[in-house]
């Protein structure tokens, strides 16, 4: 029996990040690797949120010598190739912020109330309160960064995989030593974008590297497109969605440059000329998408309607039902491609959306630039048709199979 660990931000509420262990049994399970068991390590340890199914247990665990070492380890997936510990604190105390149980497990009772005083302070003097208590709680481990292992820091040394990982940000020259030295110890390194791969590269990384597009994109075949869009149809009835018209999904985070006013005329627009629902689905509780949504479905004055399903299981079903996704996630993009359905990304500053458009081969112009671009790019989209995404669907899933078939044959002998 092979004991493997997989490693990743399960831990909060976040749709894409708890995809993740939830395919990559499945994907195990096509292969028939029934003798290896999965256990999931995140900071926290617990159930994981969002009724996905799966426990975590603390990924402190896996320096401690009393404890048991998994043979495997498997990195990812996500953006989780980075450097930048305070940021990665900083995302959990936004995700704990207003929940006093959360908060209470992130930093511990001492640390509890000193905070509750502190993140009212000027000059983010509770965030650094936060994220220091966070880092020594739960982050004191060796490593370029959160999520870079090097196998010798692990006892057992056990393999280590990378798998359908991202790298969001350059790595400075000061980092680029130890960068380089622990993806070359790597057993396997699966990419999902070349921008990922070449920022590797020019941090001095030299062995081979695959690239492949994110494992969700497998994520049709695991869930049944007909049976979930059936049950998410059923969800939206019971929210008051007509199941006769279209139905536009929307989703975003509150990023800060986002005007409500123009995504509401944009989505009211598209209503209004072609008779669709607009439904709006959060995705990222912990980017705070819920309160973003709420907030513009309130501003429609009741013509979109807020579909606060909390299931990772109920977001998969929603979106089946839906005609086109439009969002800033990029694992609602996936989702949506992997079941055929056309979608488009919103207009957020970051390169992993361009990076999945080219390696599954999609038109960049699925990417806006401005919300202005709304309507005309959704008719883009819708013109080229269900079958135009399922075919290049079904390629992206076999790149990522033979990318699999690899990484199993060295990685699970």
């Amino acid at each position: 029996m092979i004991t493997l660990g997989q490693l990743g931000t399960f831990d909060v509420e976040n749709y894409g990040d708890l995809l993740y262990p939830i395919i990559f049994r499945q994907v195990l399970k096509r292969y028939n690797k029934a003798q290896v068991r999965v256990r999931a390590y995140s900071f926290l340890d617990g159930s994981a949120p969002q009724a996905a199914g799966f426990e975590t247990t603390a990924m402190r665990s896996l320096f401690d010598p009393a404890m048991p070492p998994p043979n495997r380890m498997v990195i990812g997936g996500g953006d989780i190739l980075r450097t930048d510990r305070n940021m990665v604190a900083e995302h959990y105390r936004r995700a704990h912020n207003n929940h006093y149980g959360r908060l209470l497990r992130s930093i511990g009772i001492i640390n509890f109330l000193p905070y509750l005083l502190f993140k009212h302070l000027p000059l983010q003097a509770g965030h650094k309160f936060y994220s220091k208590r966070f880092k020594t709680r739960w982050m004191n481990h060796q490593g370029a960064g959160p999520f870079l292992i090097d196998p010798d820091d692990l006892p057992g040394n056990p393999l280590v995989c990378y798998l359908s990982c991202g790298v969001p940000h350059e790595f400075t020259a000061a980092e680029r030593d130890t960068v380089s030295r622990t993806f070359n110890k790597a057993d396997f390194i699966y990419l999902r974008d070349e921008q990922s791969r070449e920022k590797l590269r020019r941090a001095g990384v030299t062995r081979e590297m695959r690239v492949a597009p994110d494992l969700i994109v497998t994520l049709g075949d695991y869930f049944d497109h007909a049976a979930e869009a059936e049950k998410g149809r059923a969800i939206l009835s019971q929210r008051g969605v007509d199941g006769a018209r279209p139905v536009l999904c929307f989703q975003s985070n509150p990023y800060s440059k986002f005007p409500d006013d123009e995504i509401i005329k944009e989505l009211k627009h598209y209503r209004q000329r072609t008779g669709s629902e607009v439904v709006l689905l959060p995705l990222g509780y912990c980017h705070g998408d819920h309160i973003f949504l709420k907030r513009l479905a309130k501003k429609s004055g009741g013509d979109f309607k807020y579909i606060g399903v909390h299931s990772i299981y109920d977001i998969i079903s929603v979106i089946a039902a839906c005609s086109i996704f439009v969002g800033t996630s990029l694992h609602g993009n996936i989702t949506a491609f992997s079941f055929g359905i056309p979608h488009l990304y919103a207009p957020l500053l970051v390169d992993k959306a361009e990076g999945f458009l080219r390696v599954v081969n999609l038109p960049p112009e699925l990417k806006m630039h401005s919300w202005s671009e709304t309507n005309d790019k959704i008719e883009m989209a819708l013109r080229l048709g269900g079958a135009f995404f399922s075919e290049r669907a079904r390629e992206a899933k076999l790149k990522v199979y033979r990318v699999v078939d690899e990484m199993f044959e060295n990685f699970l002998k």
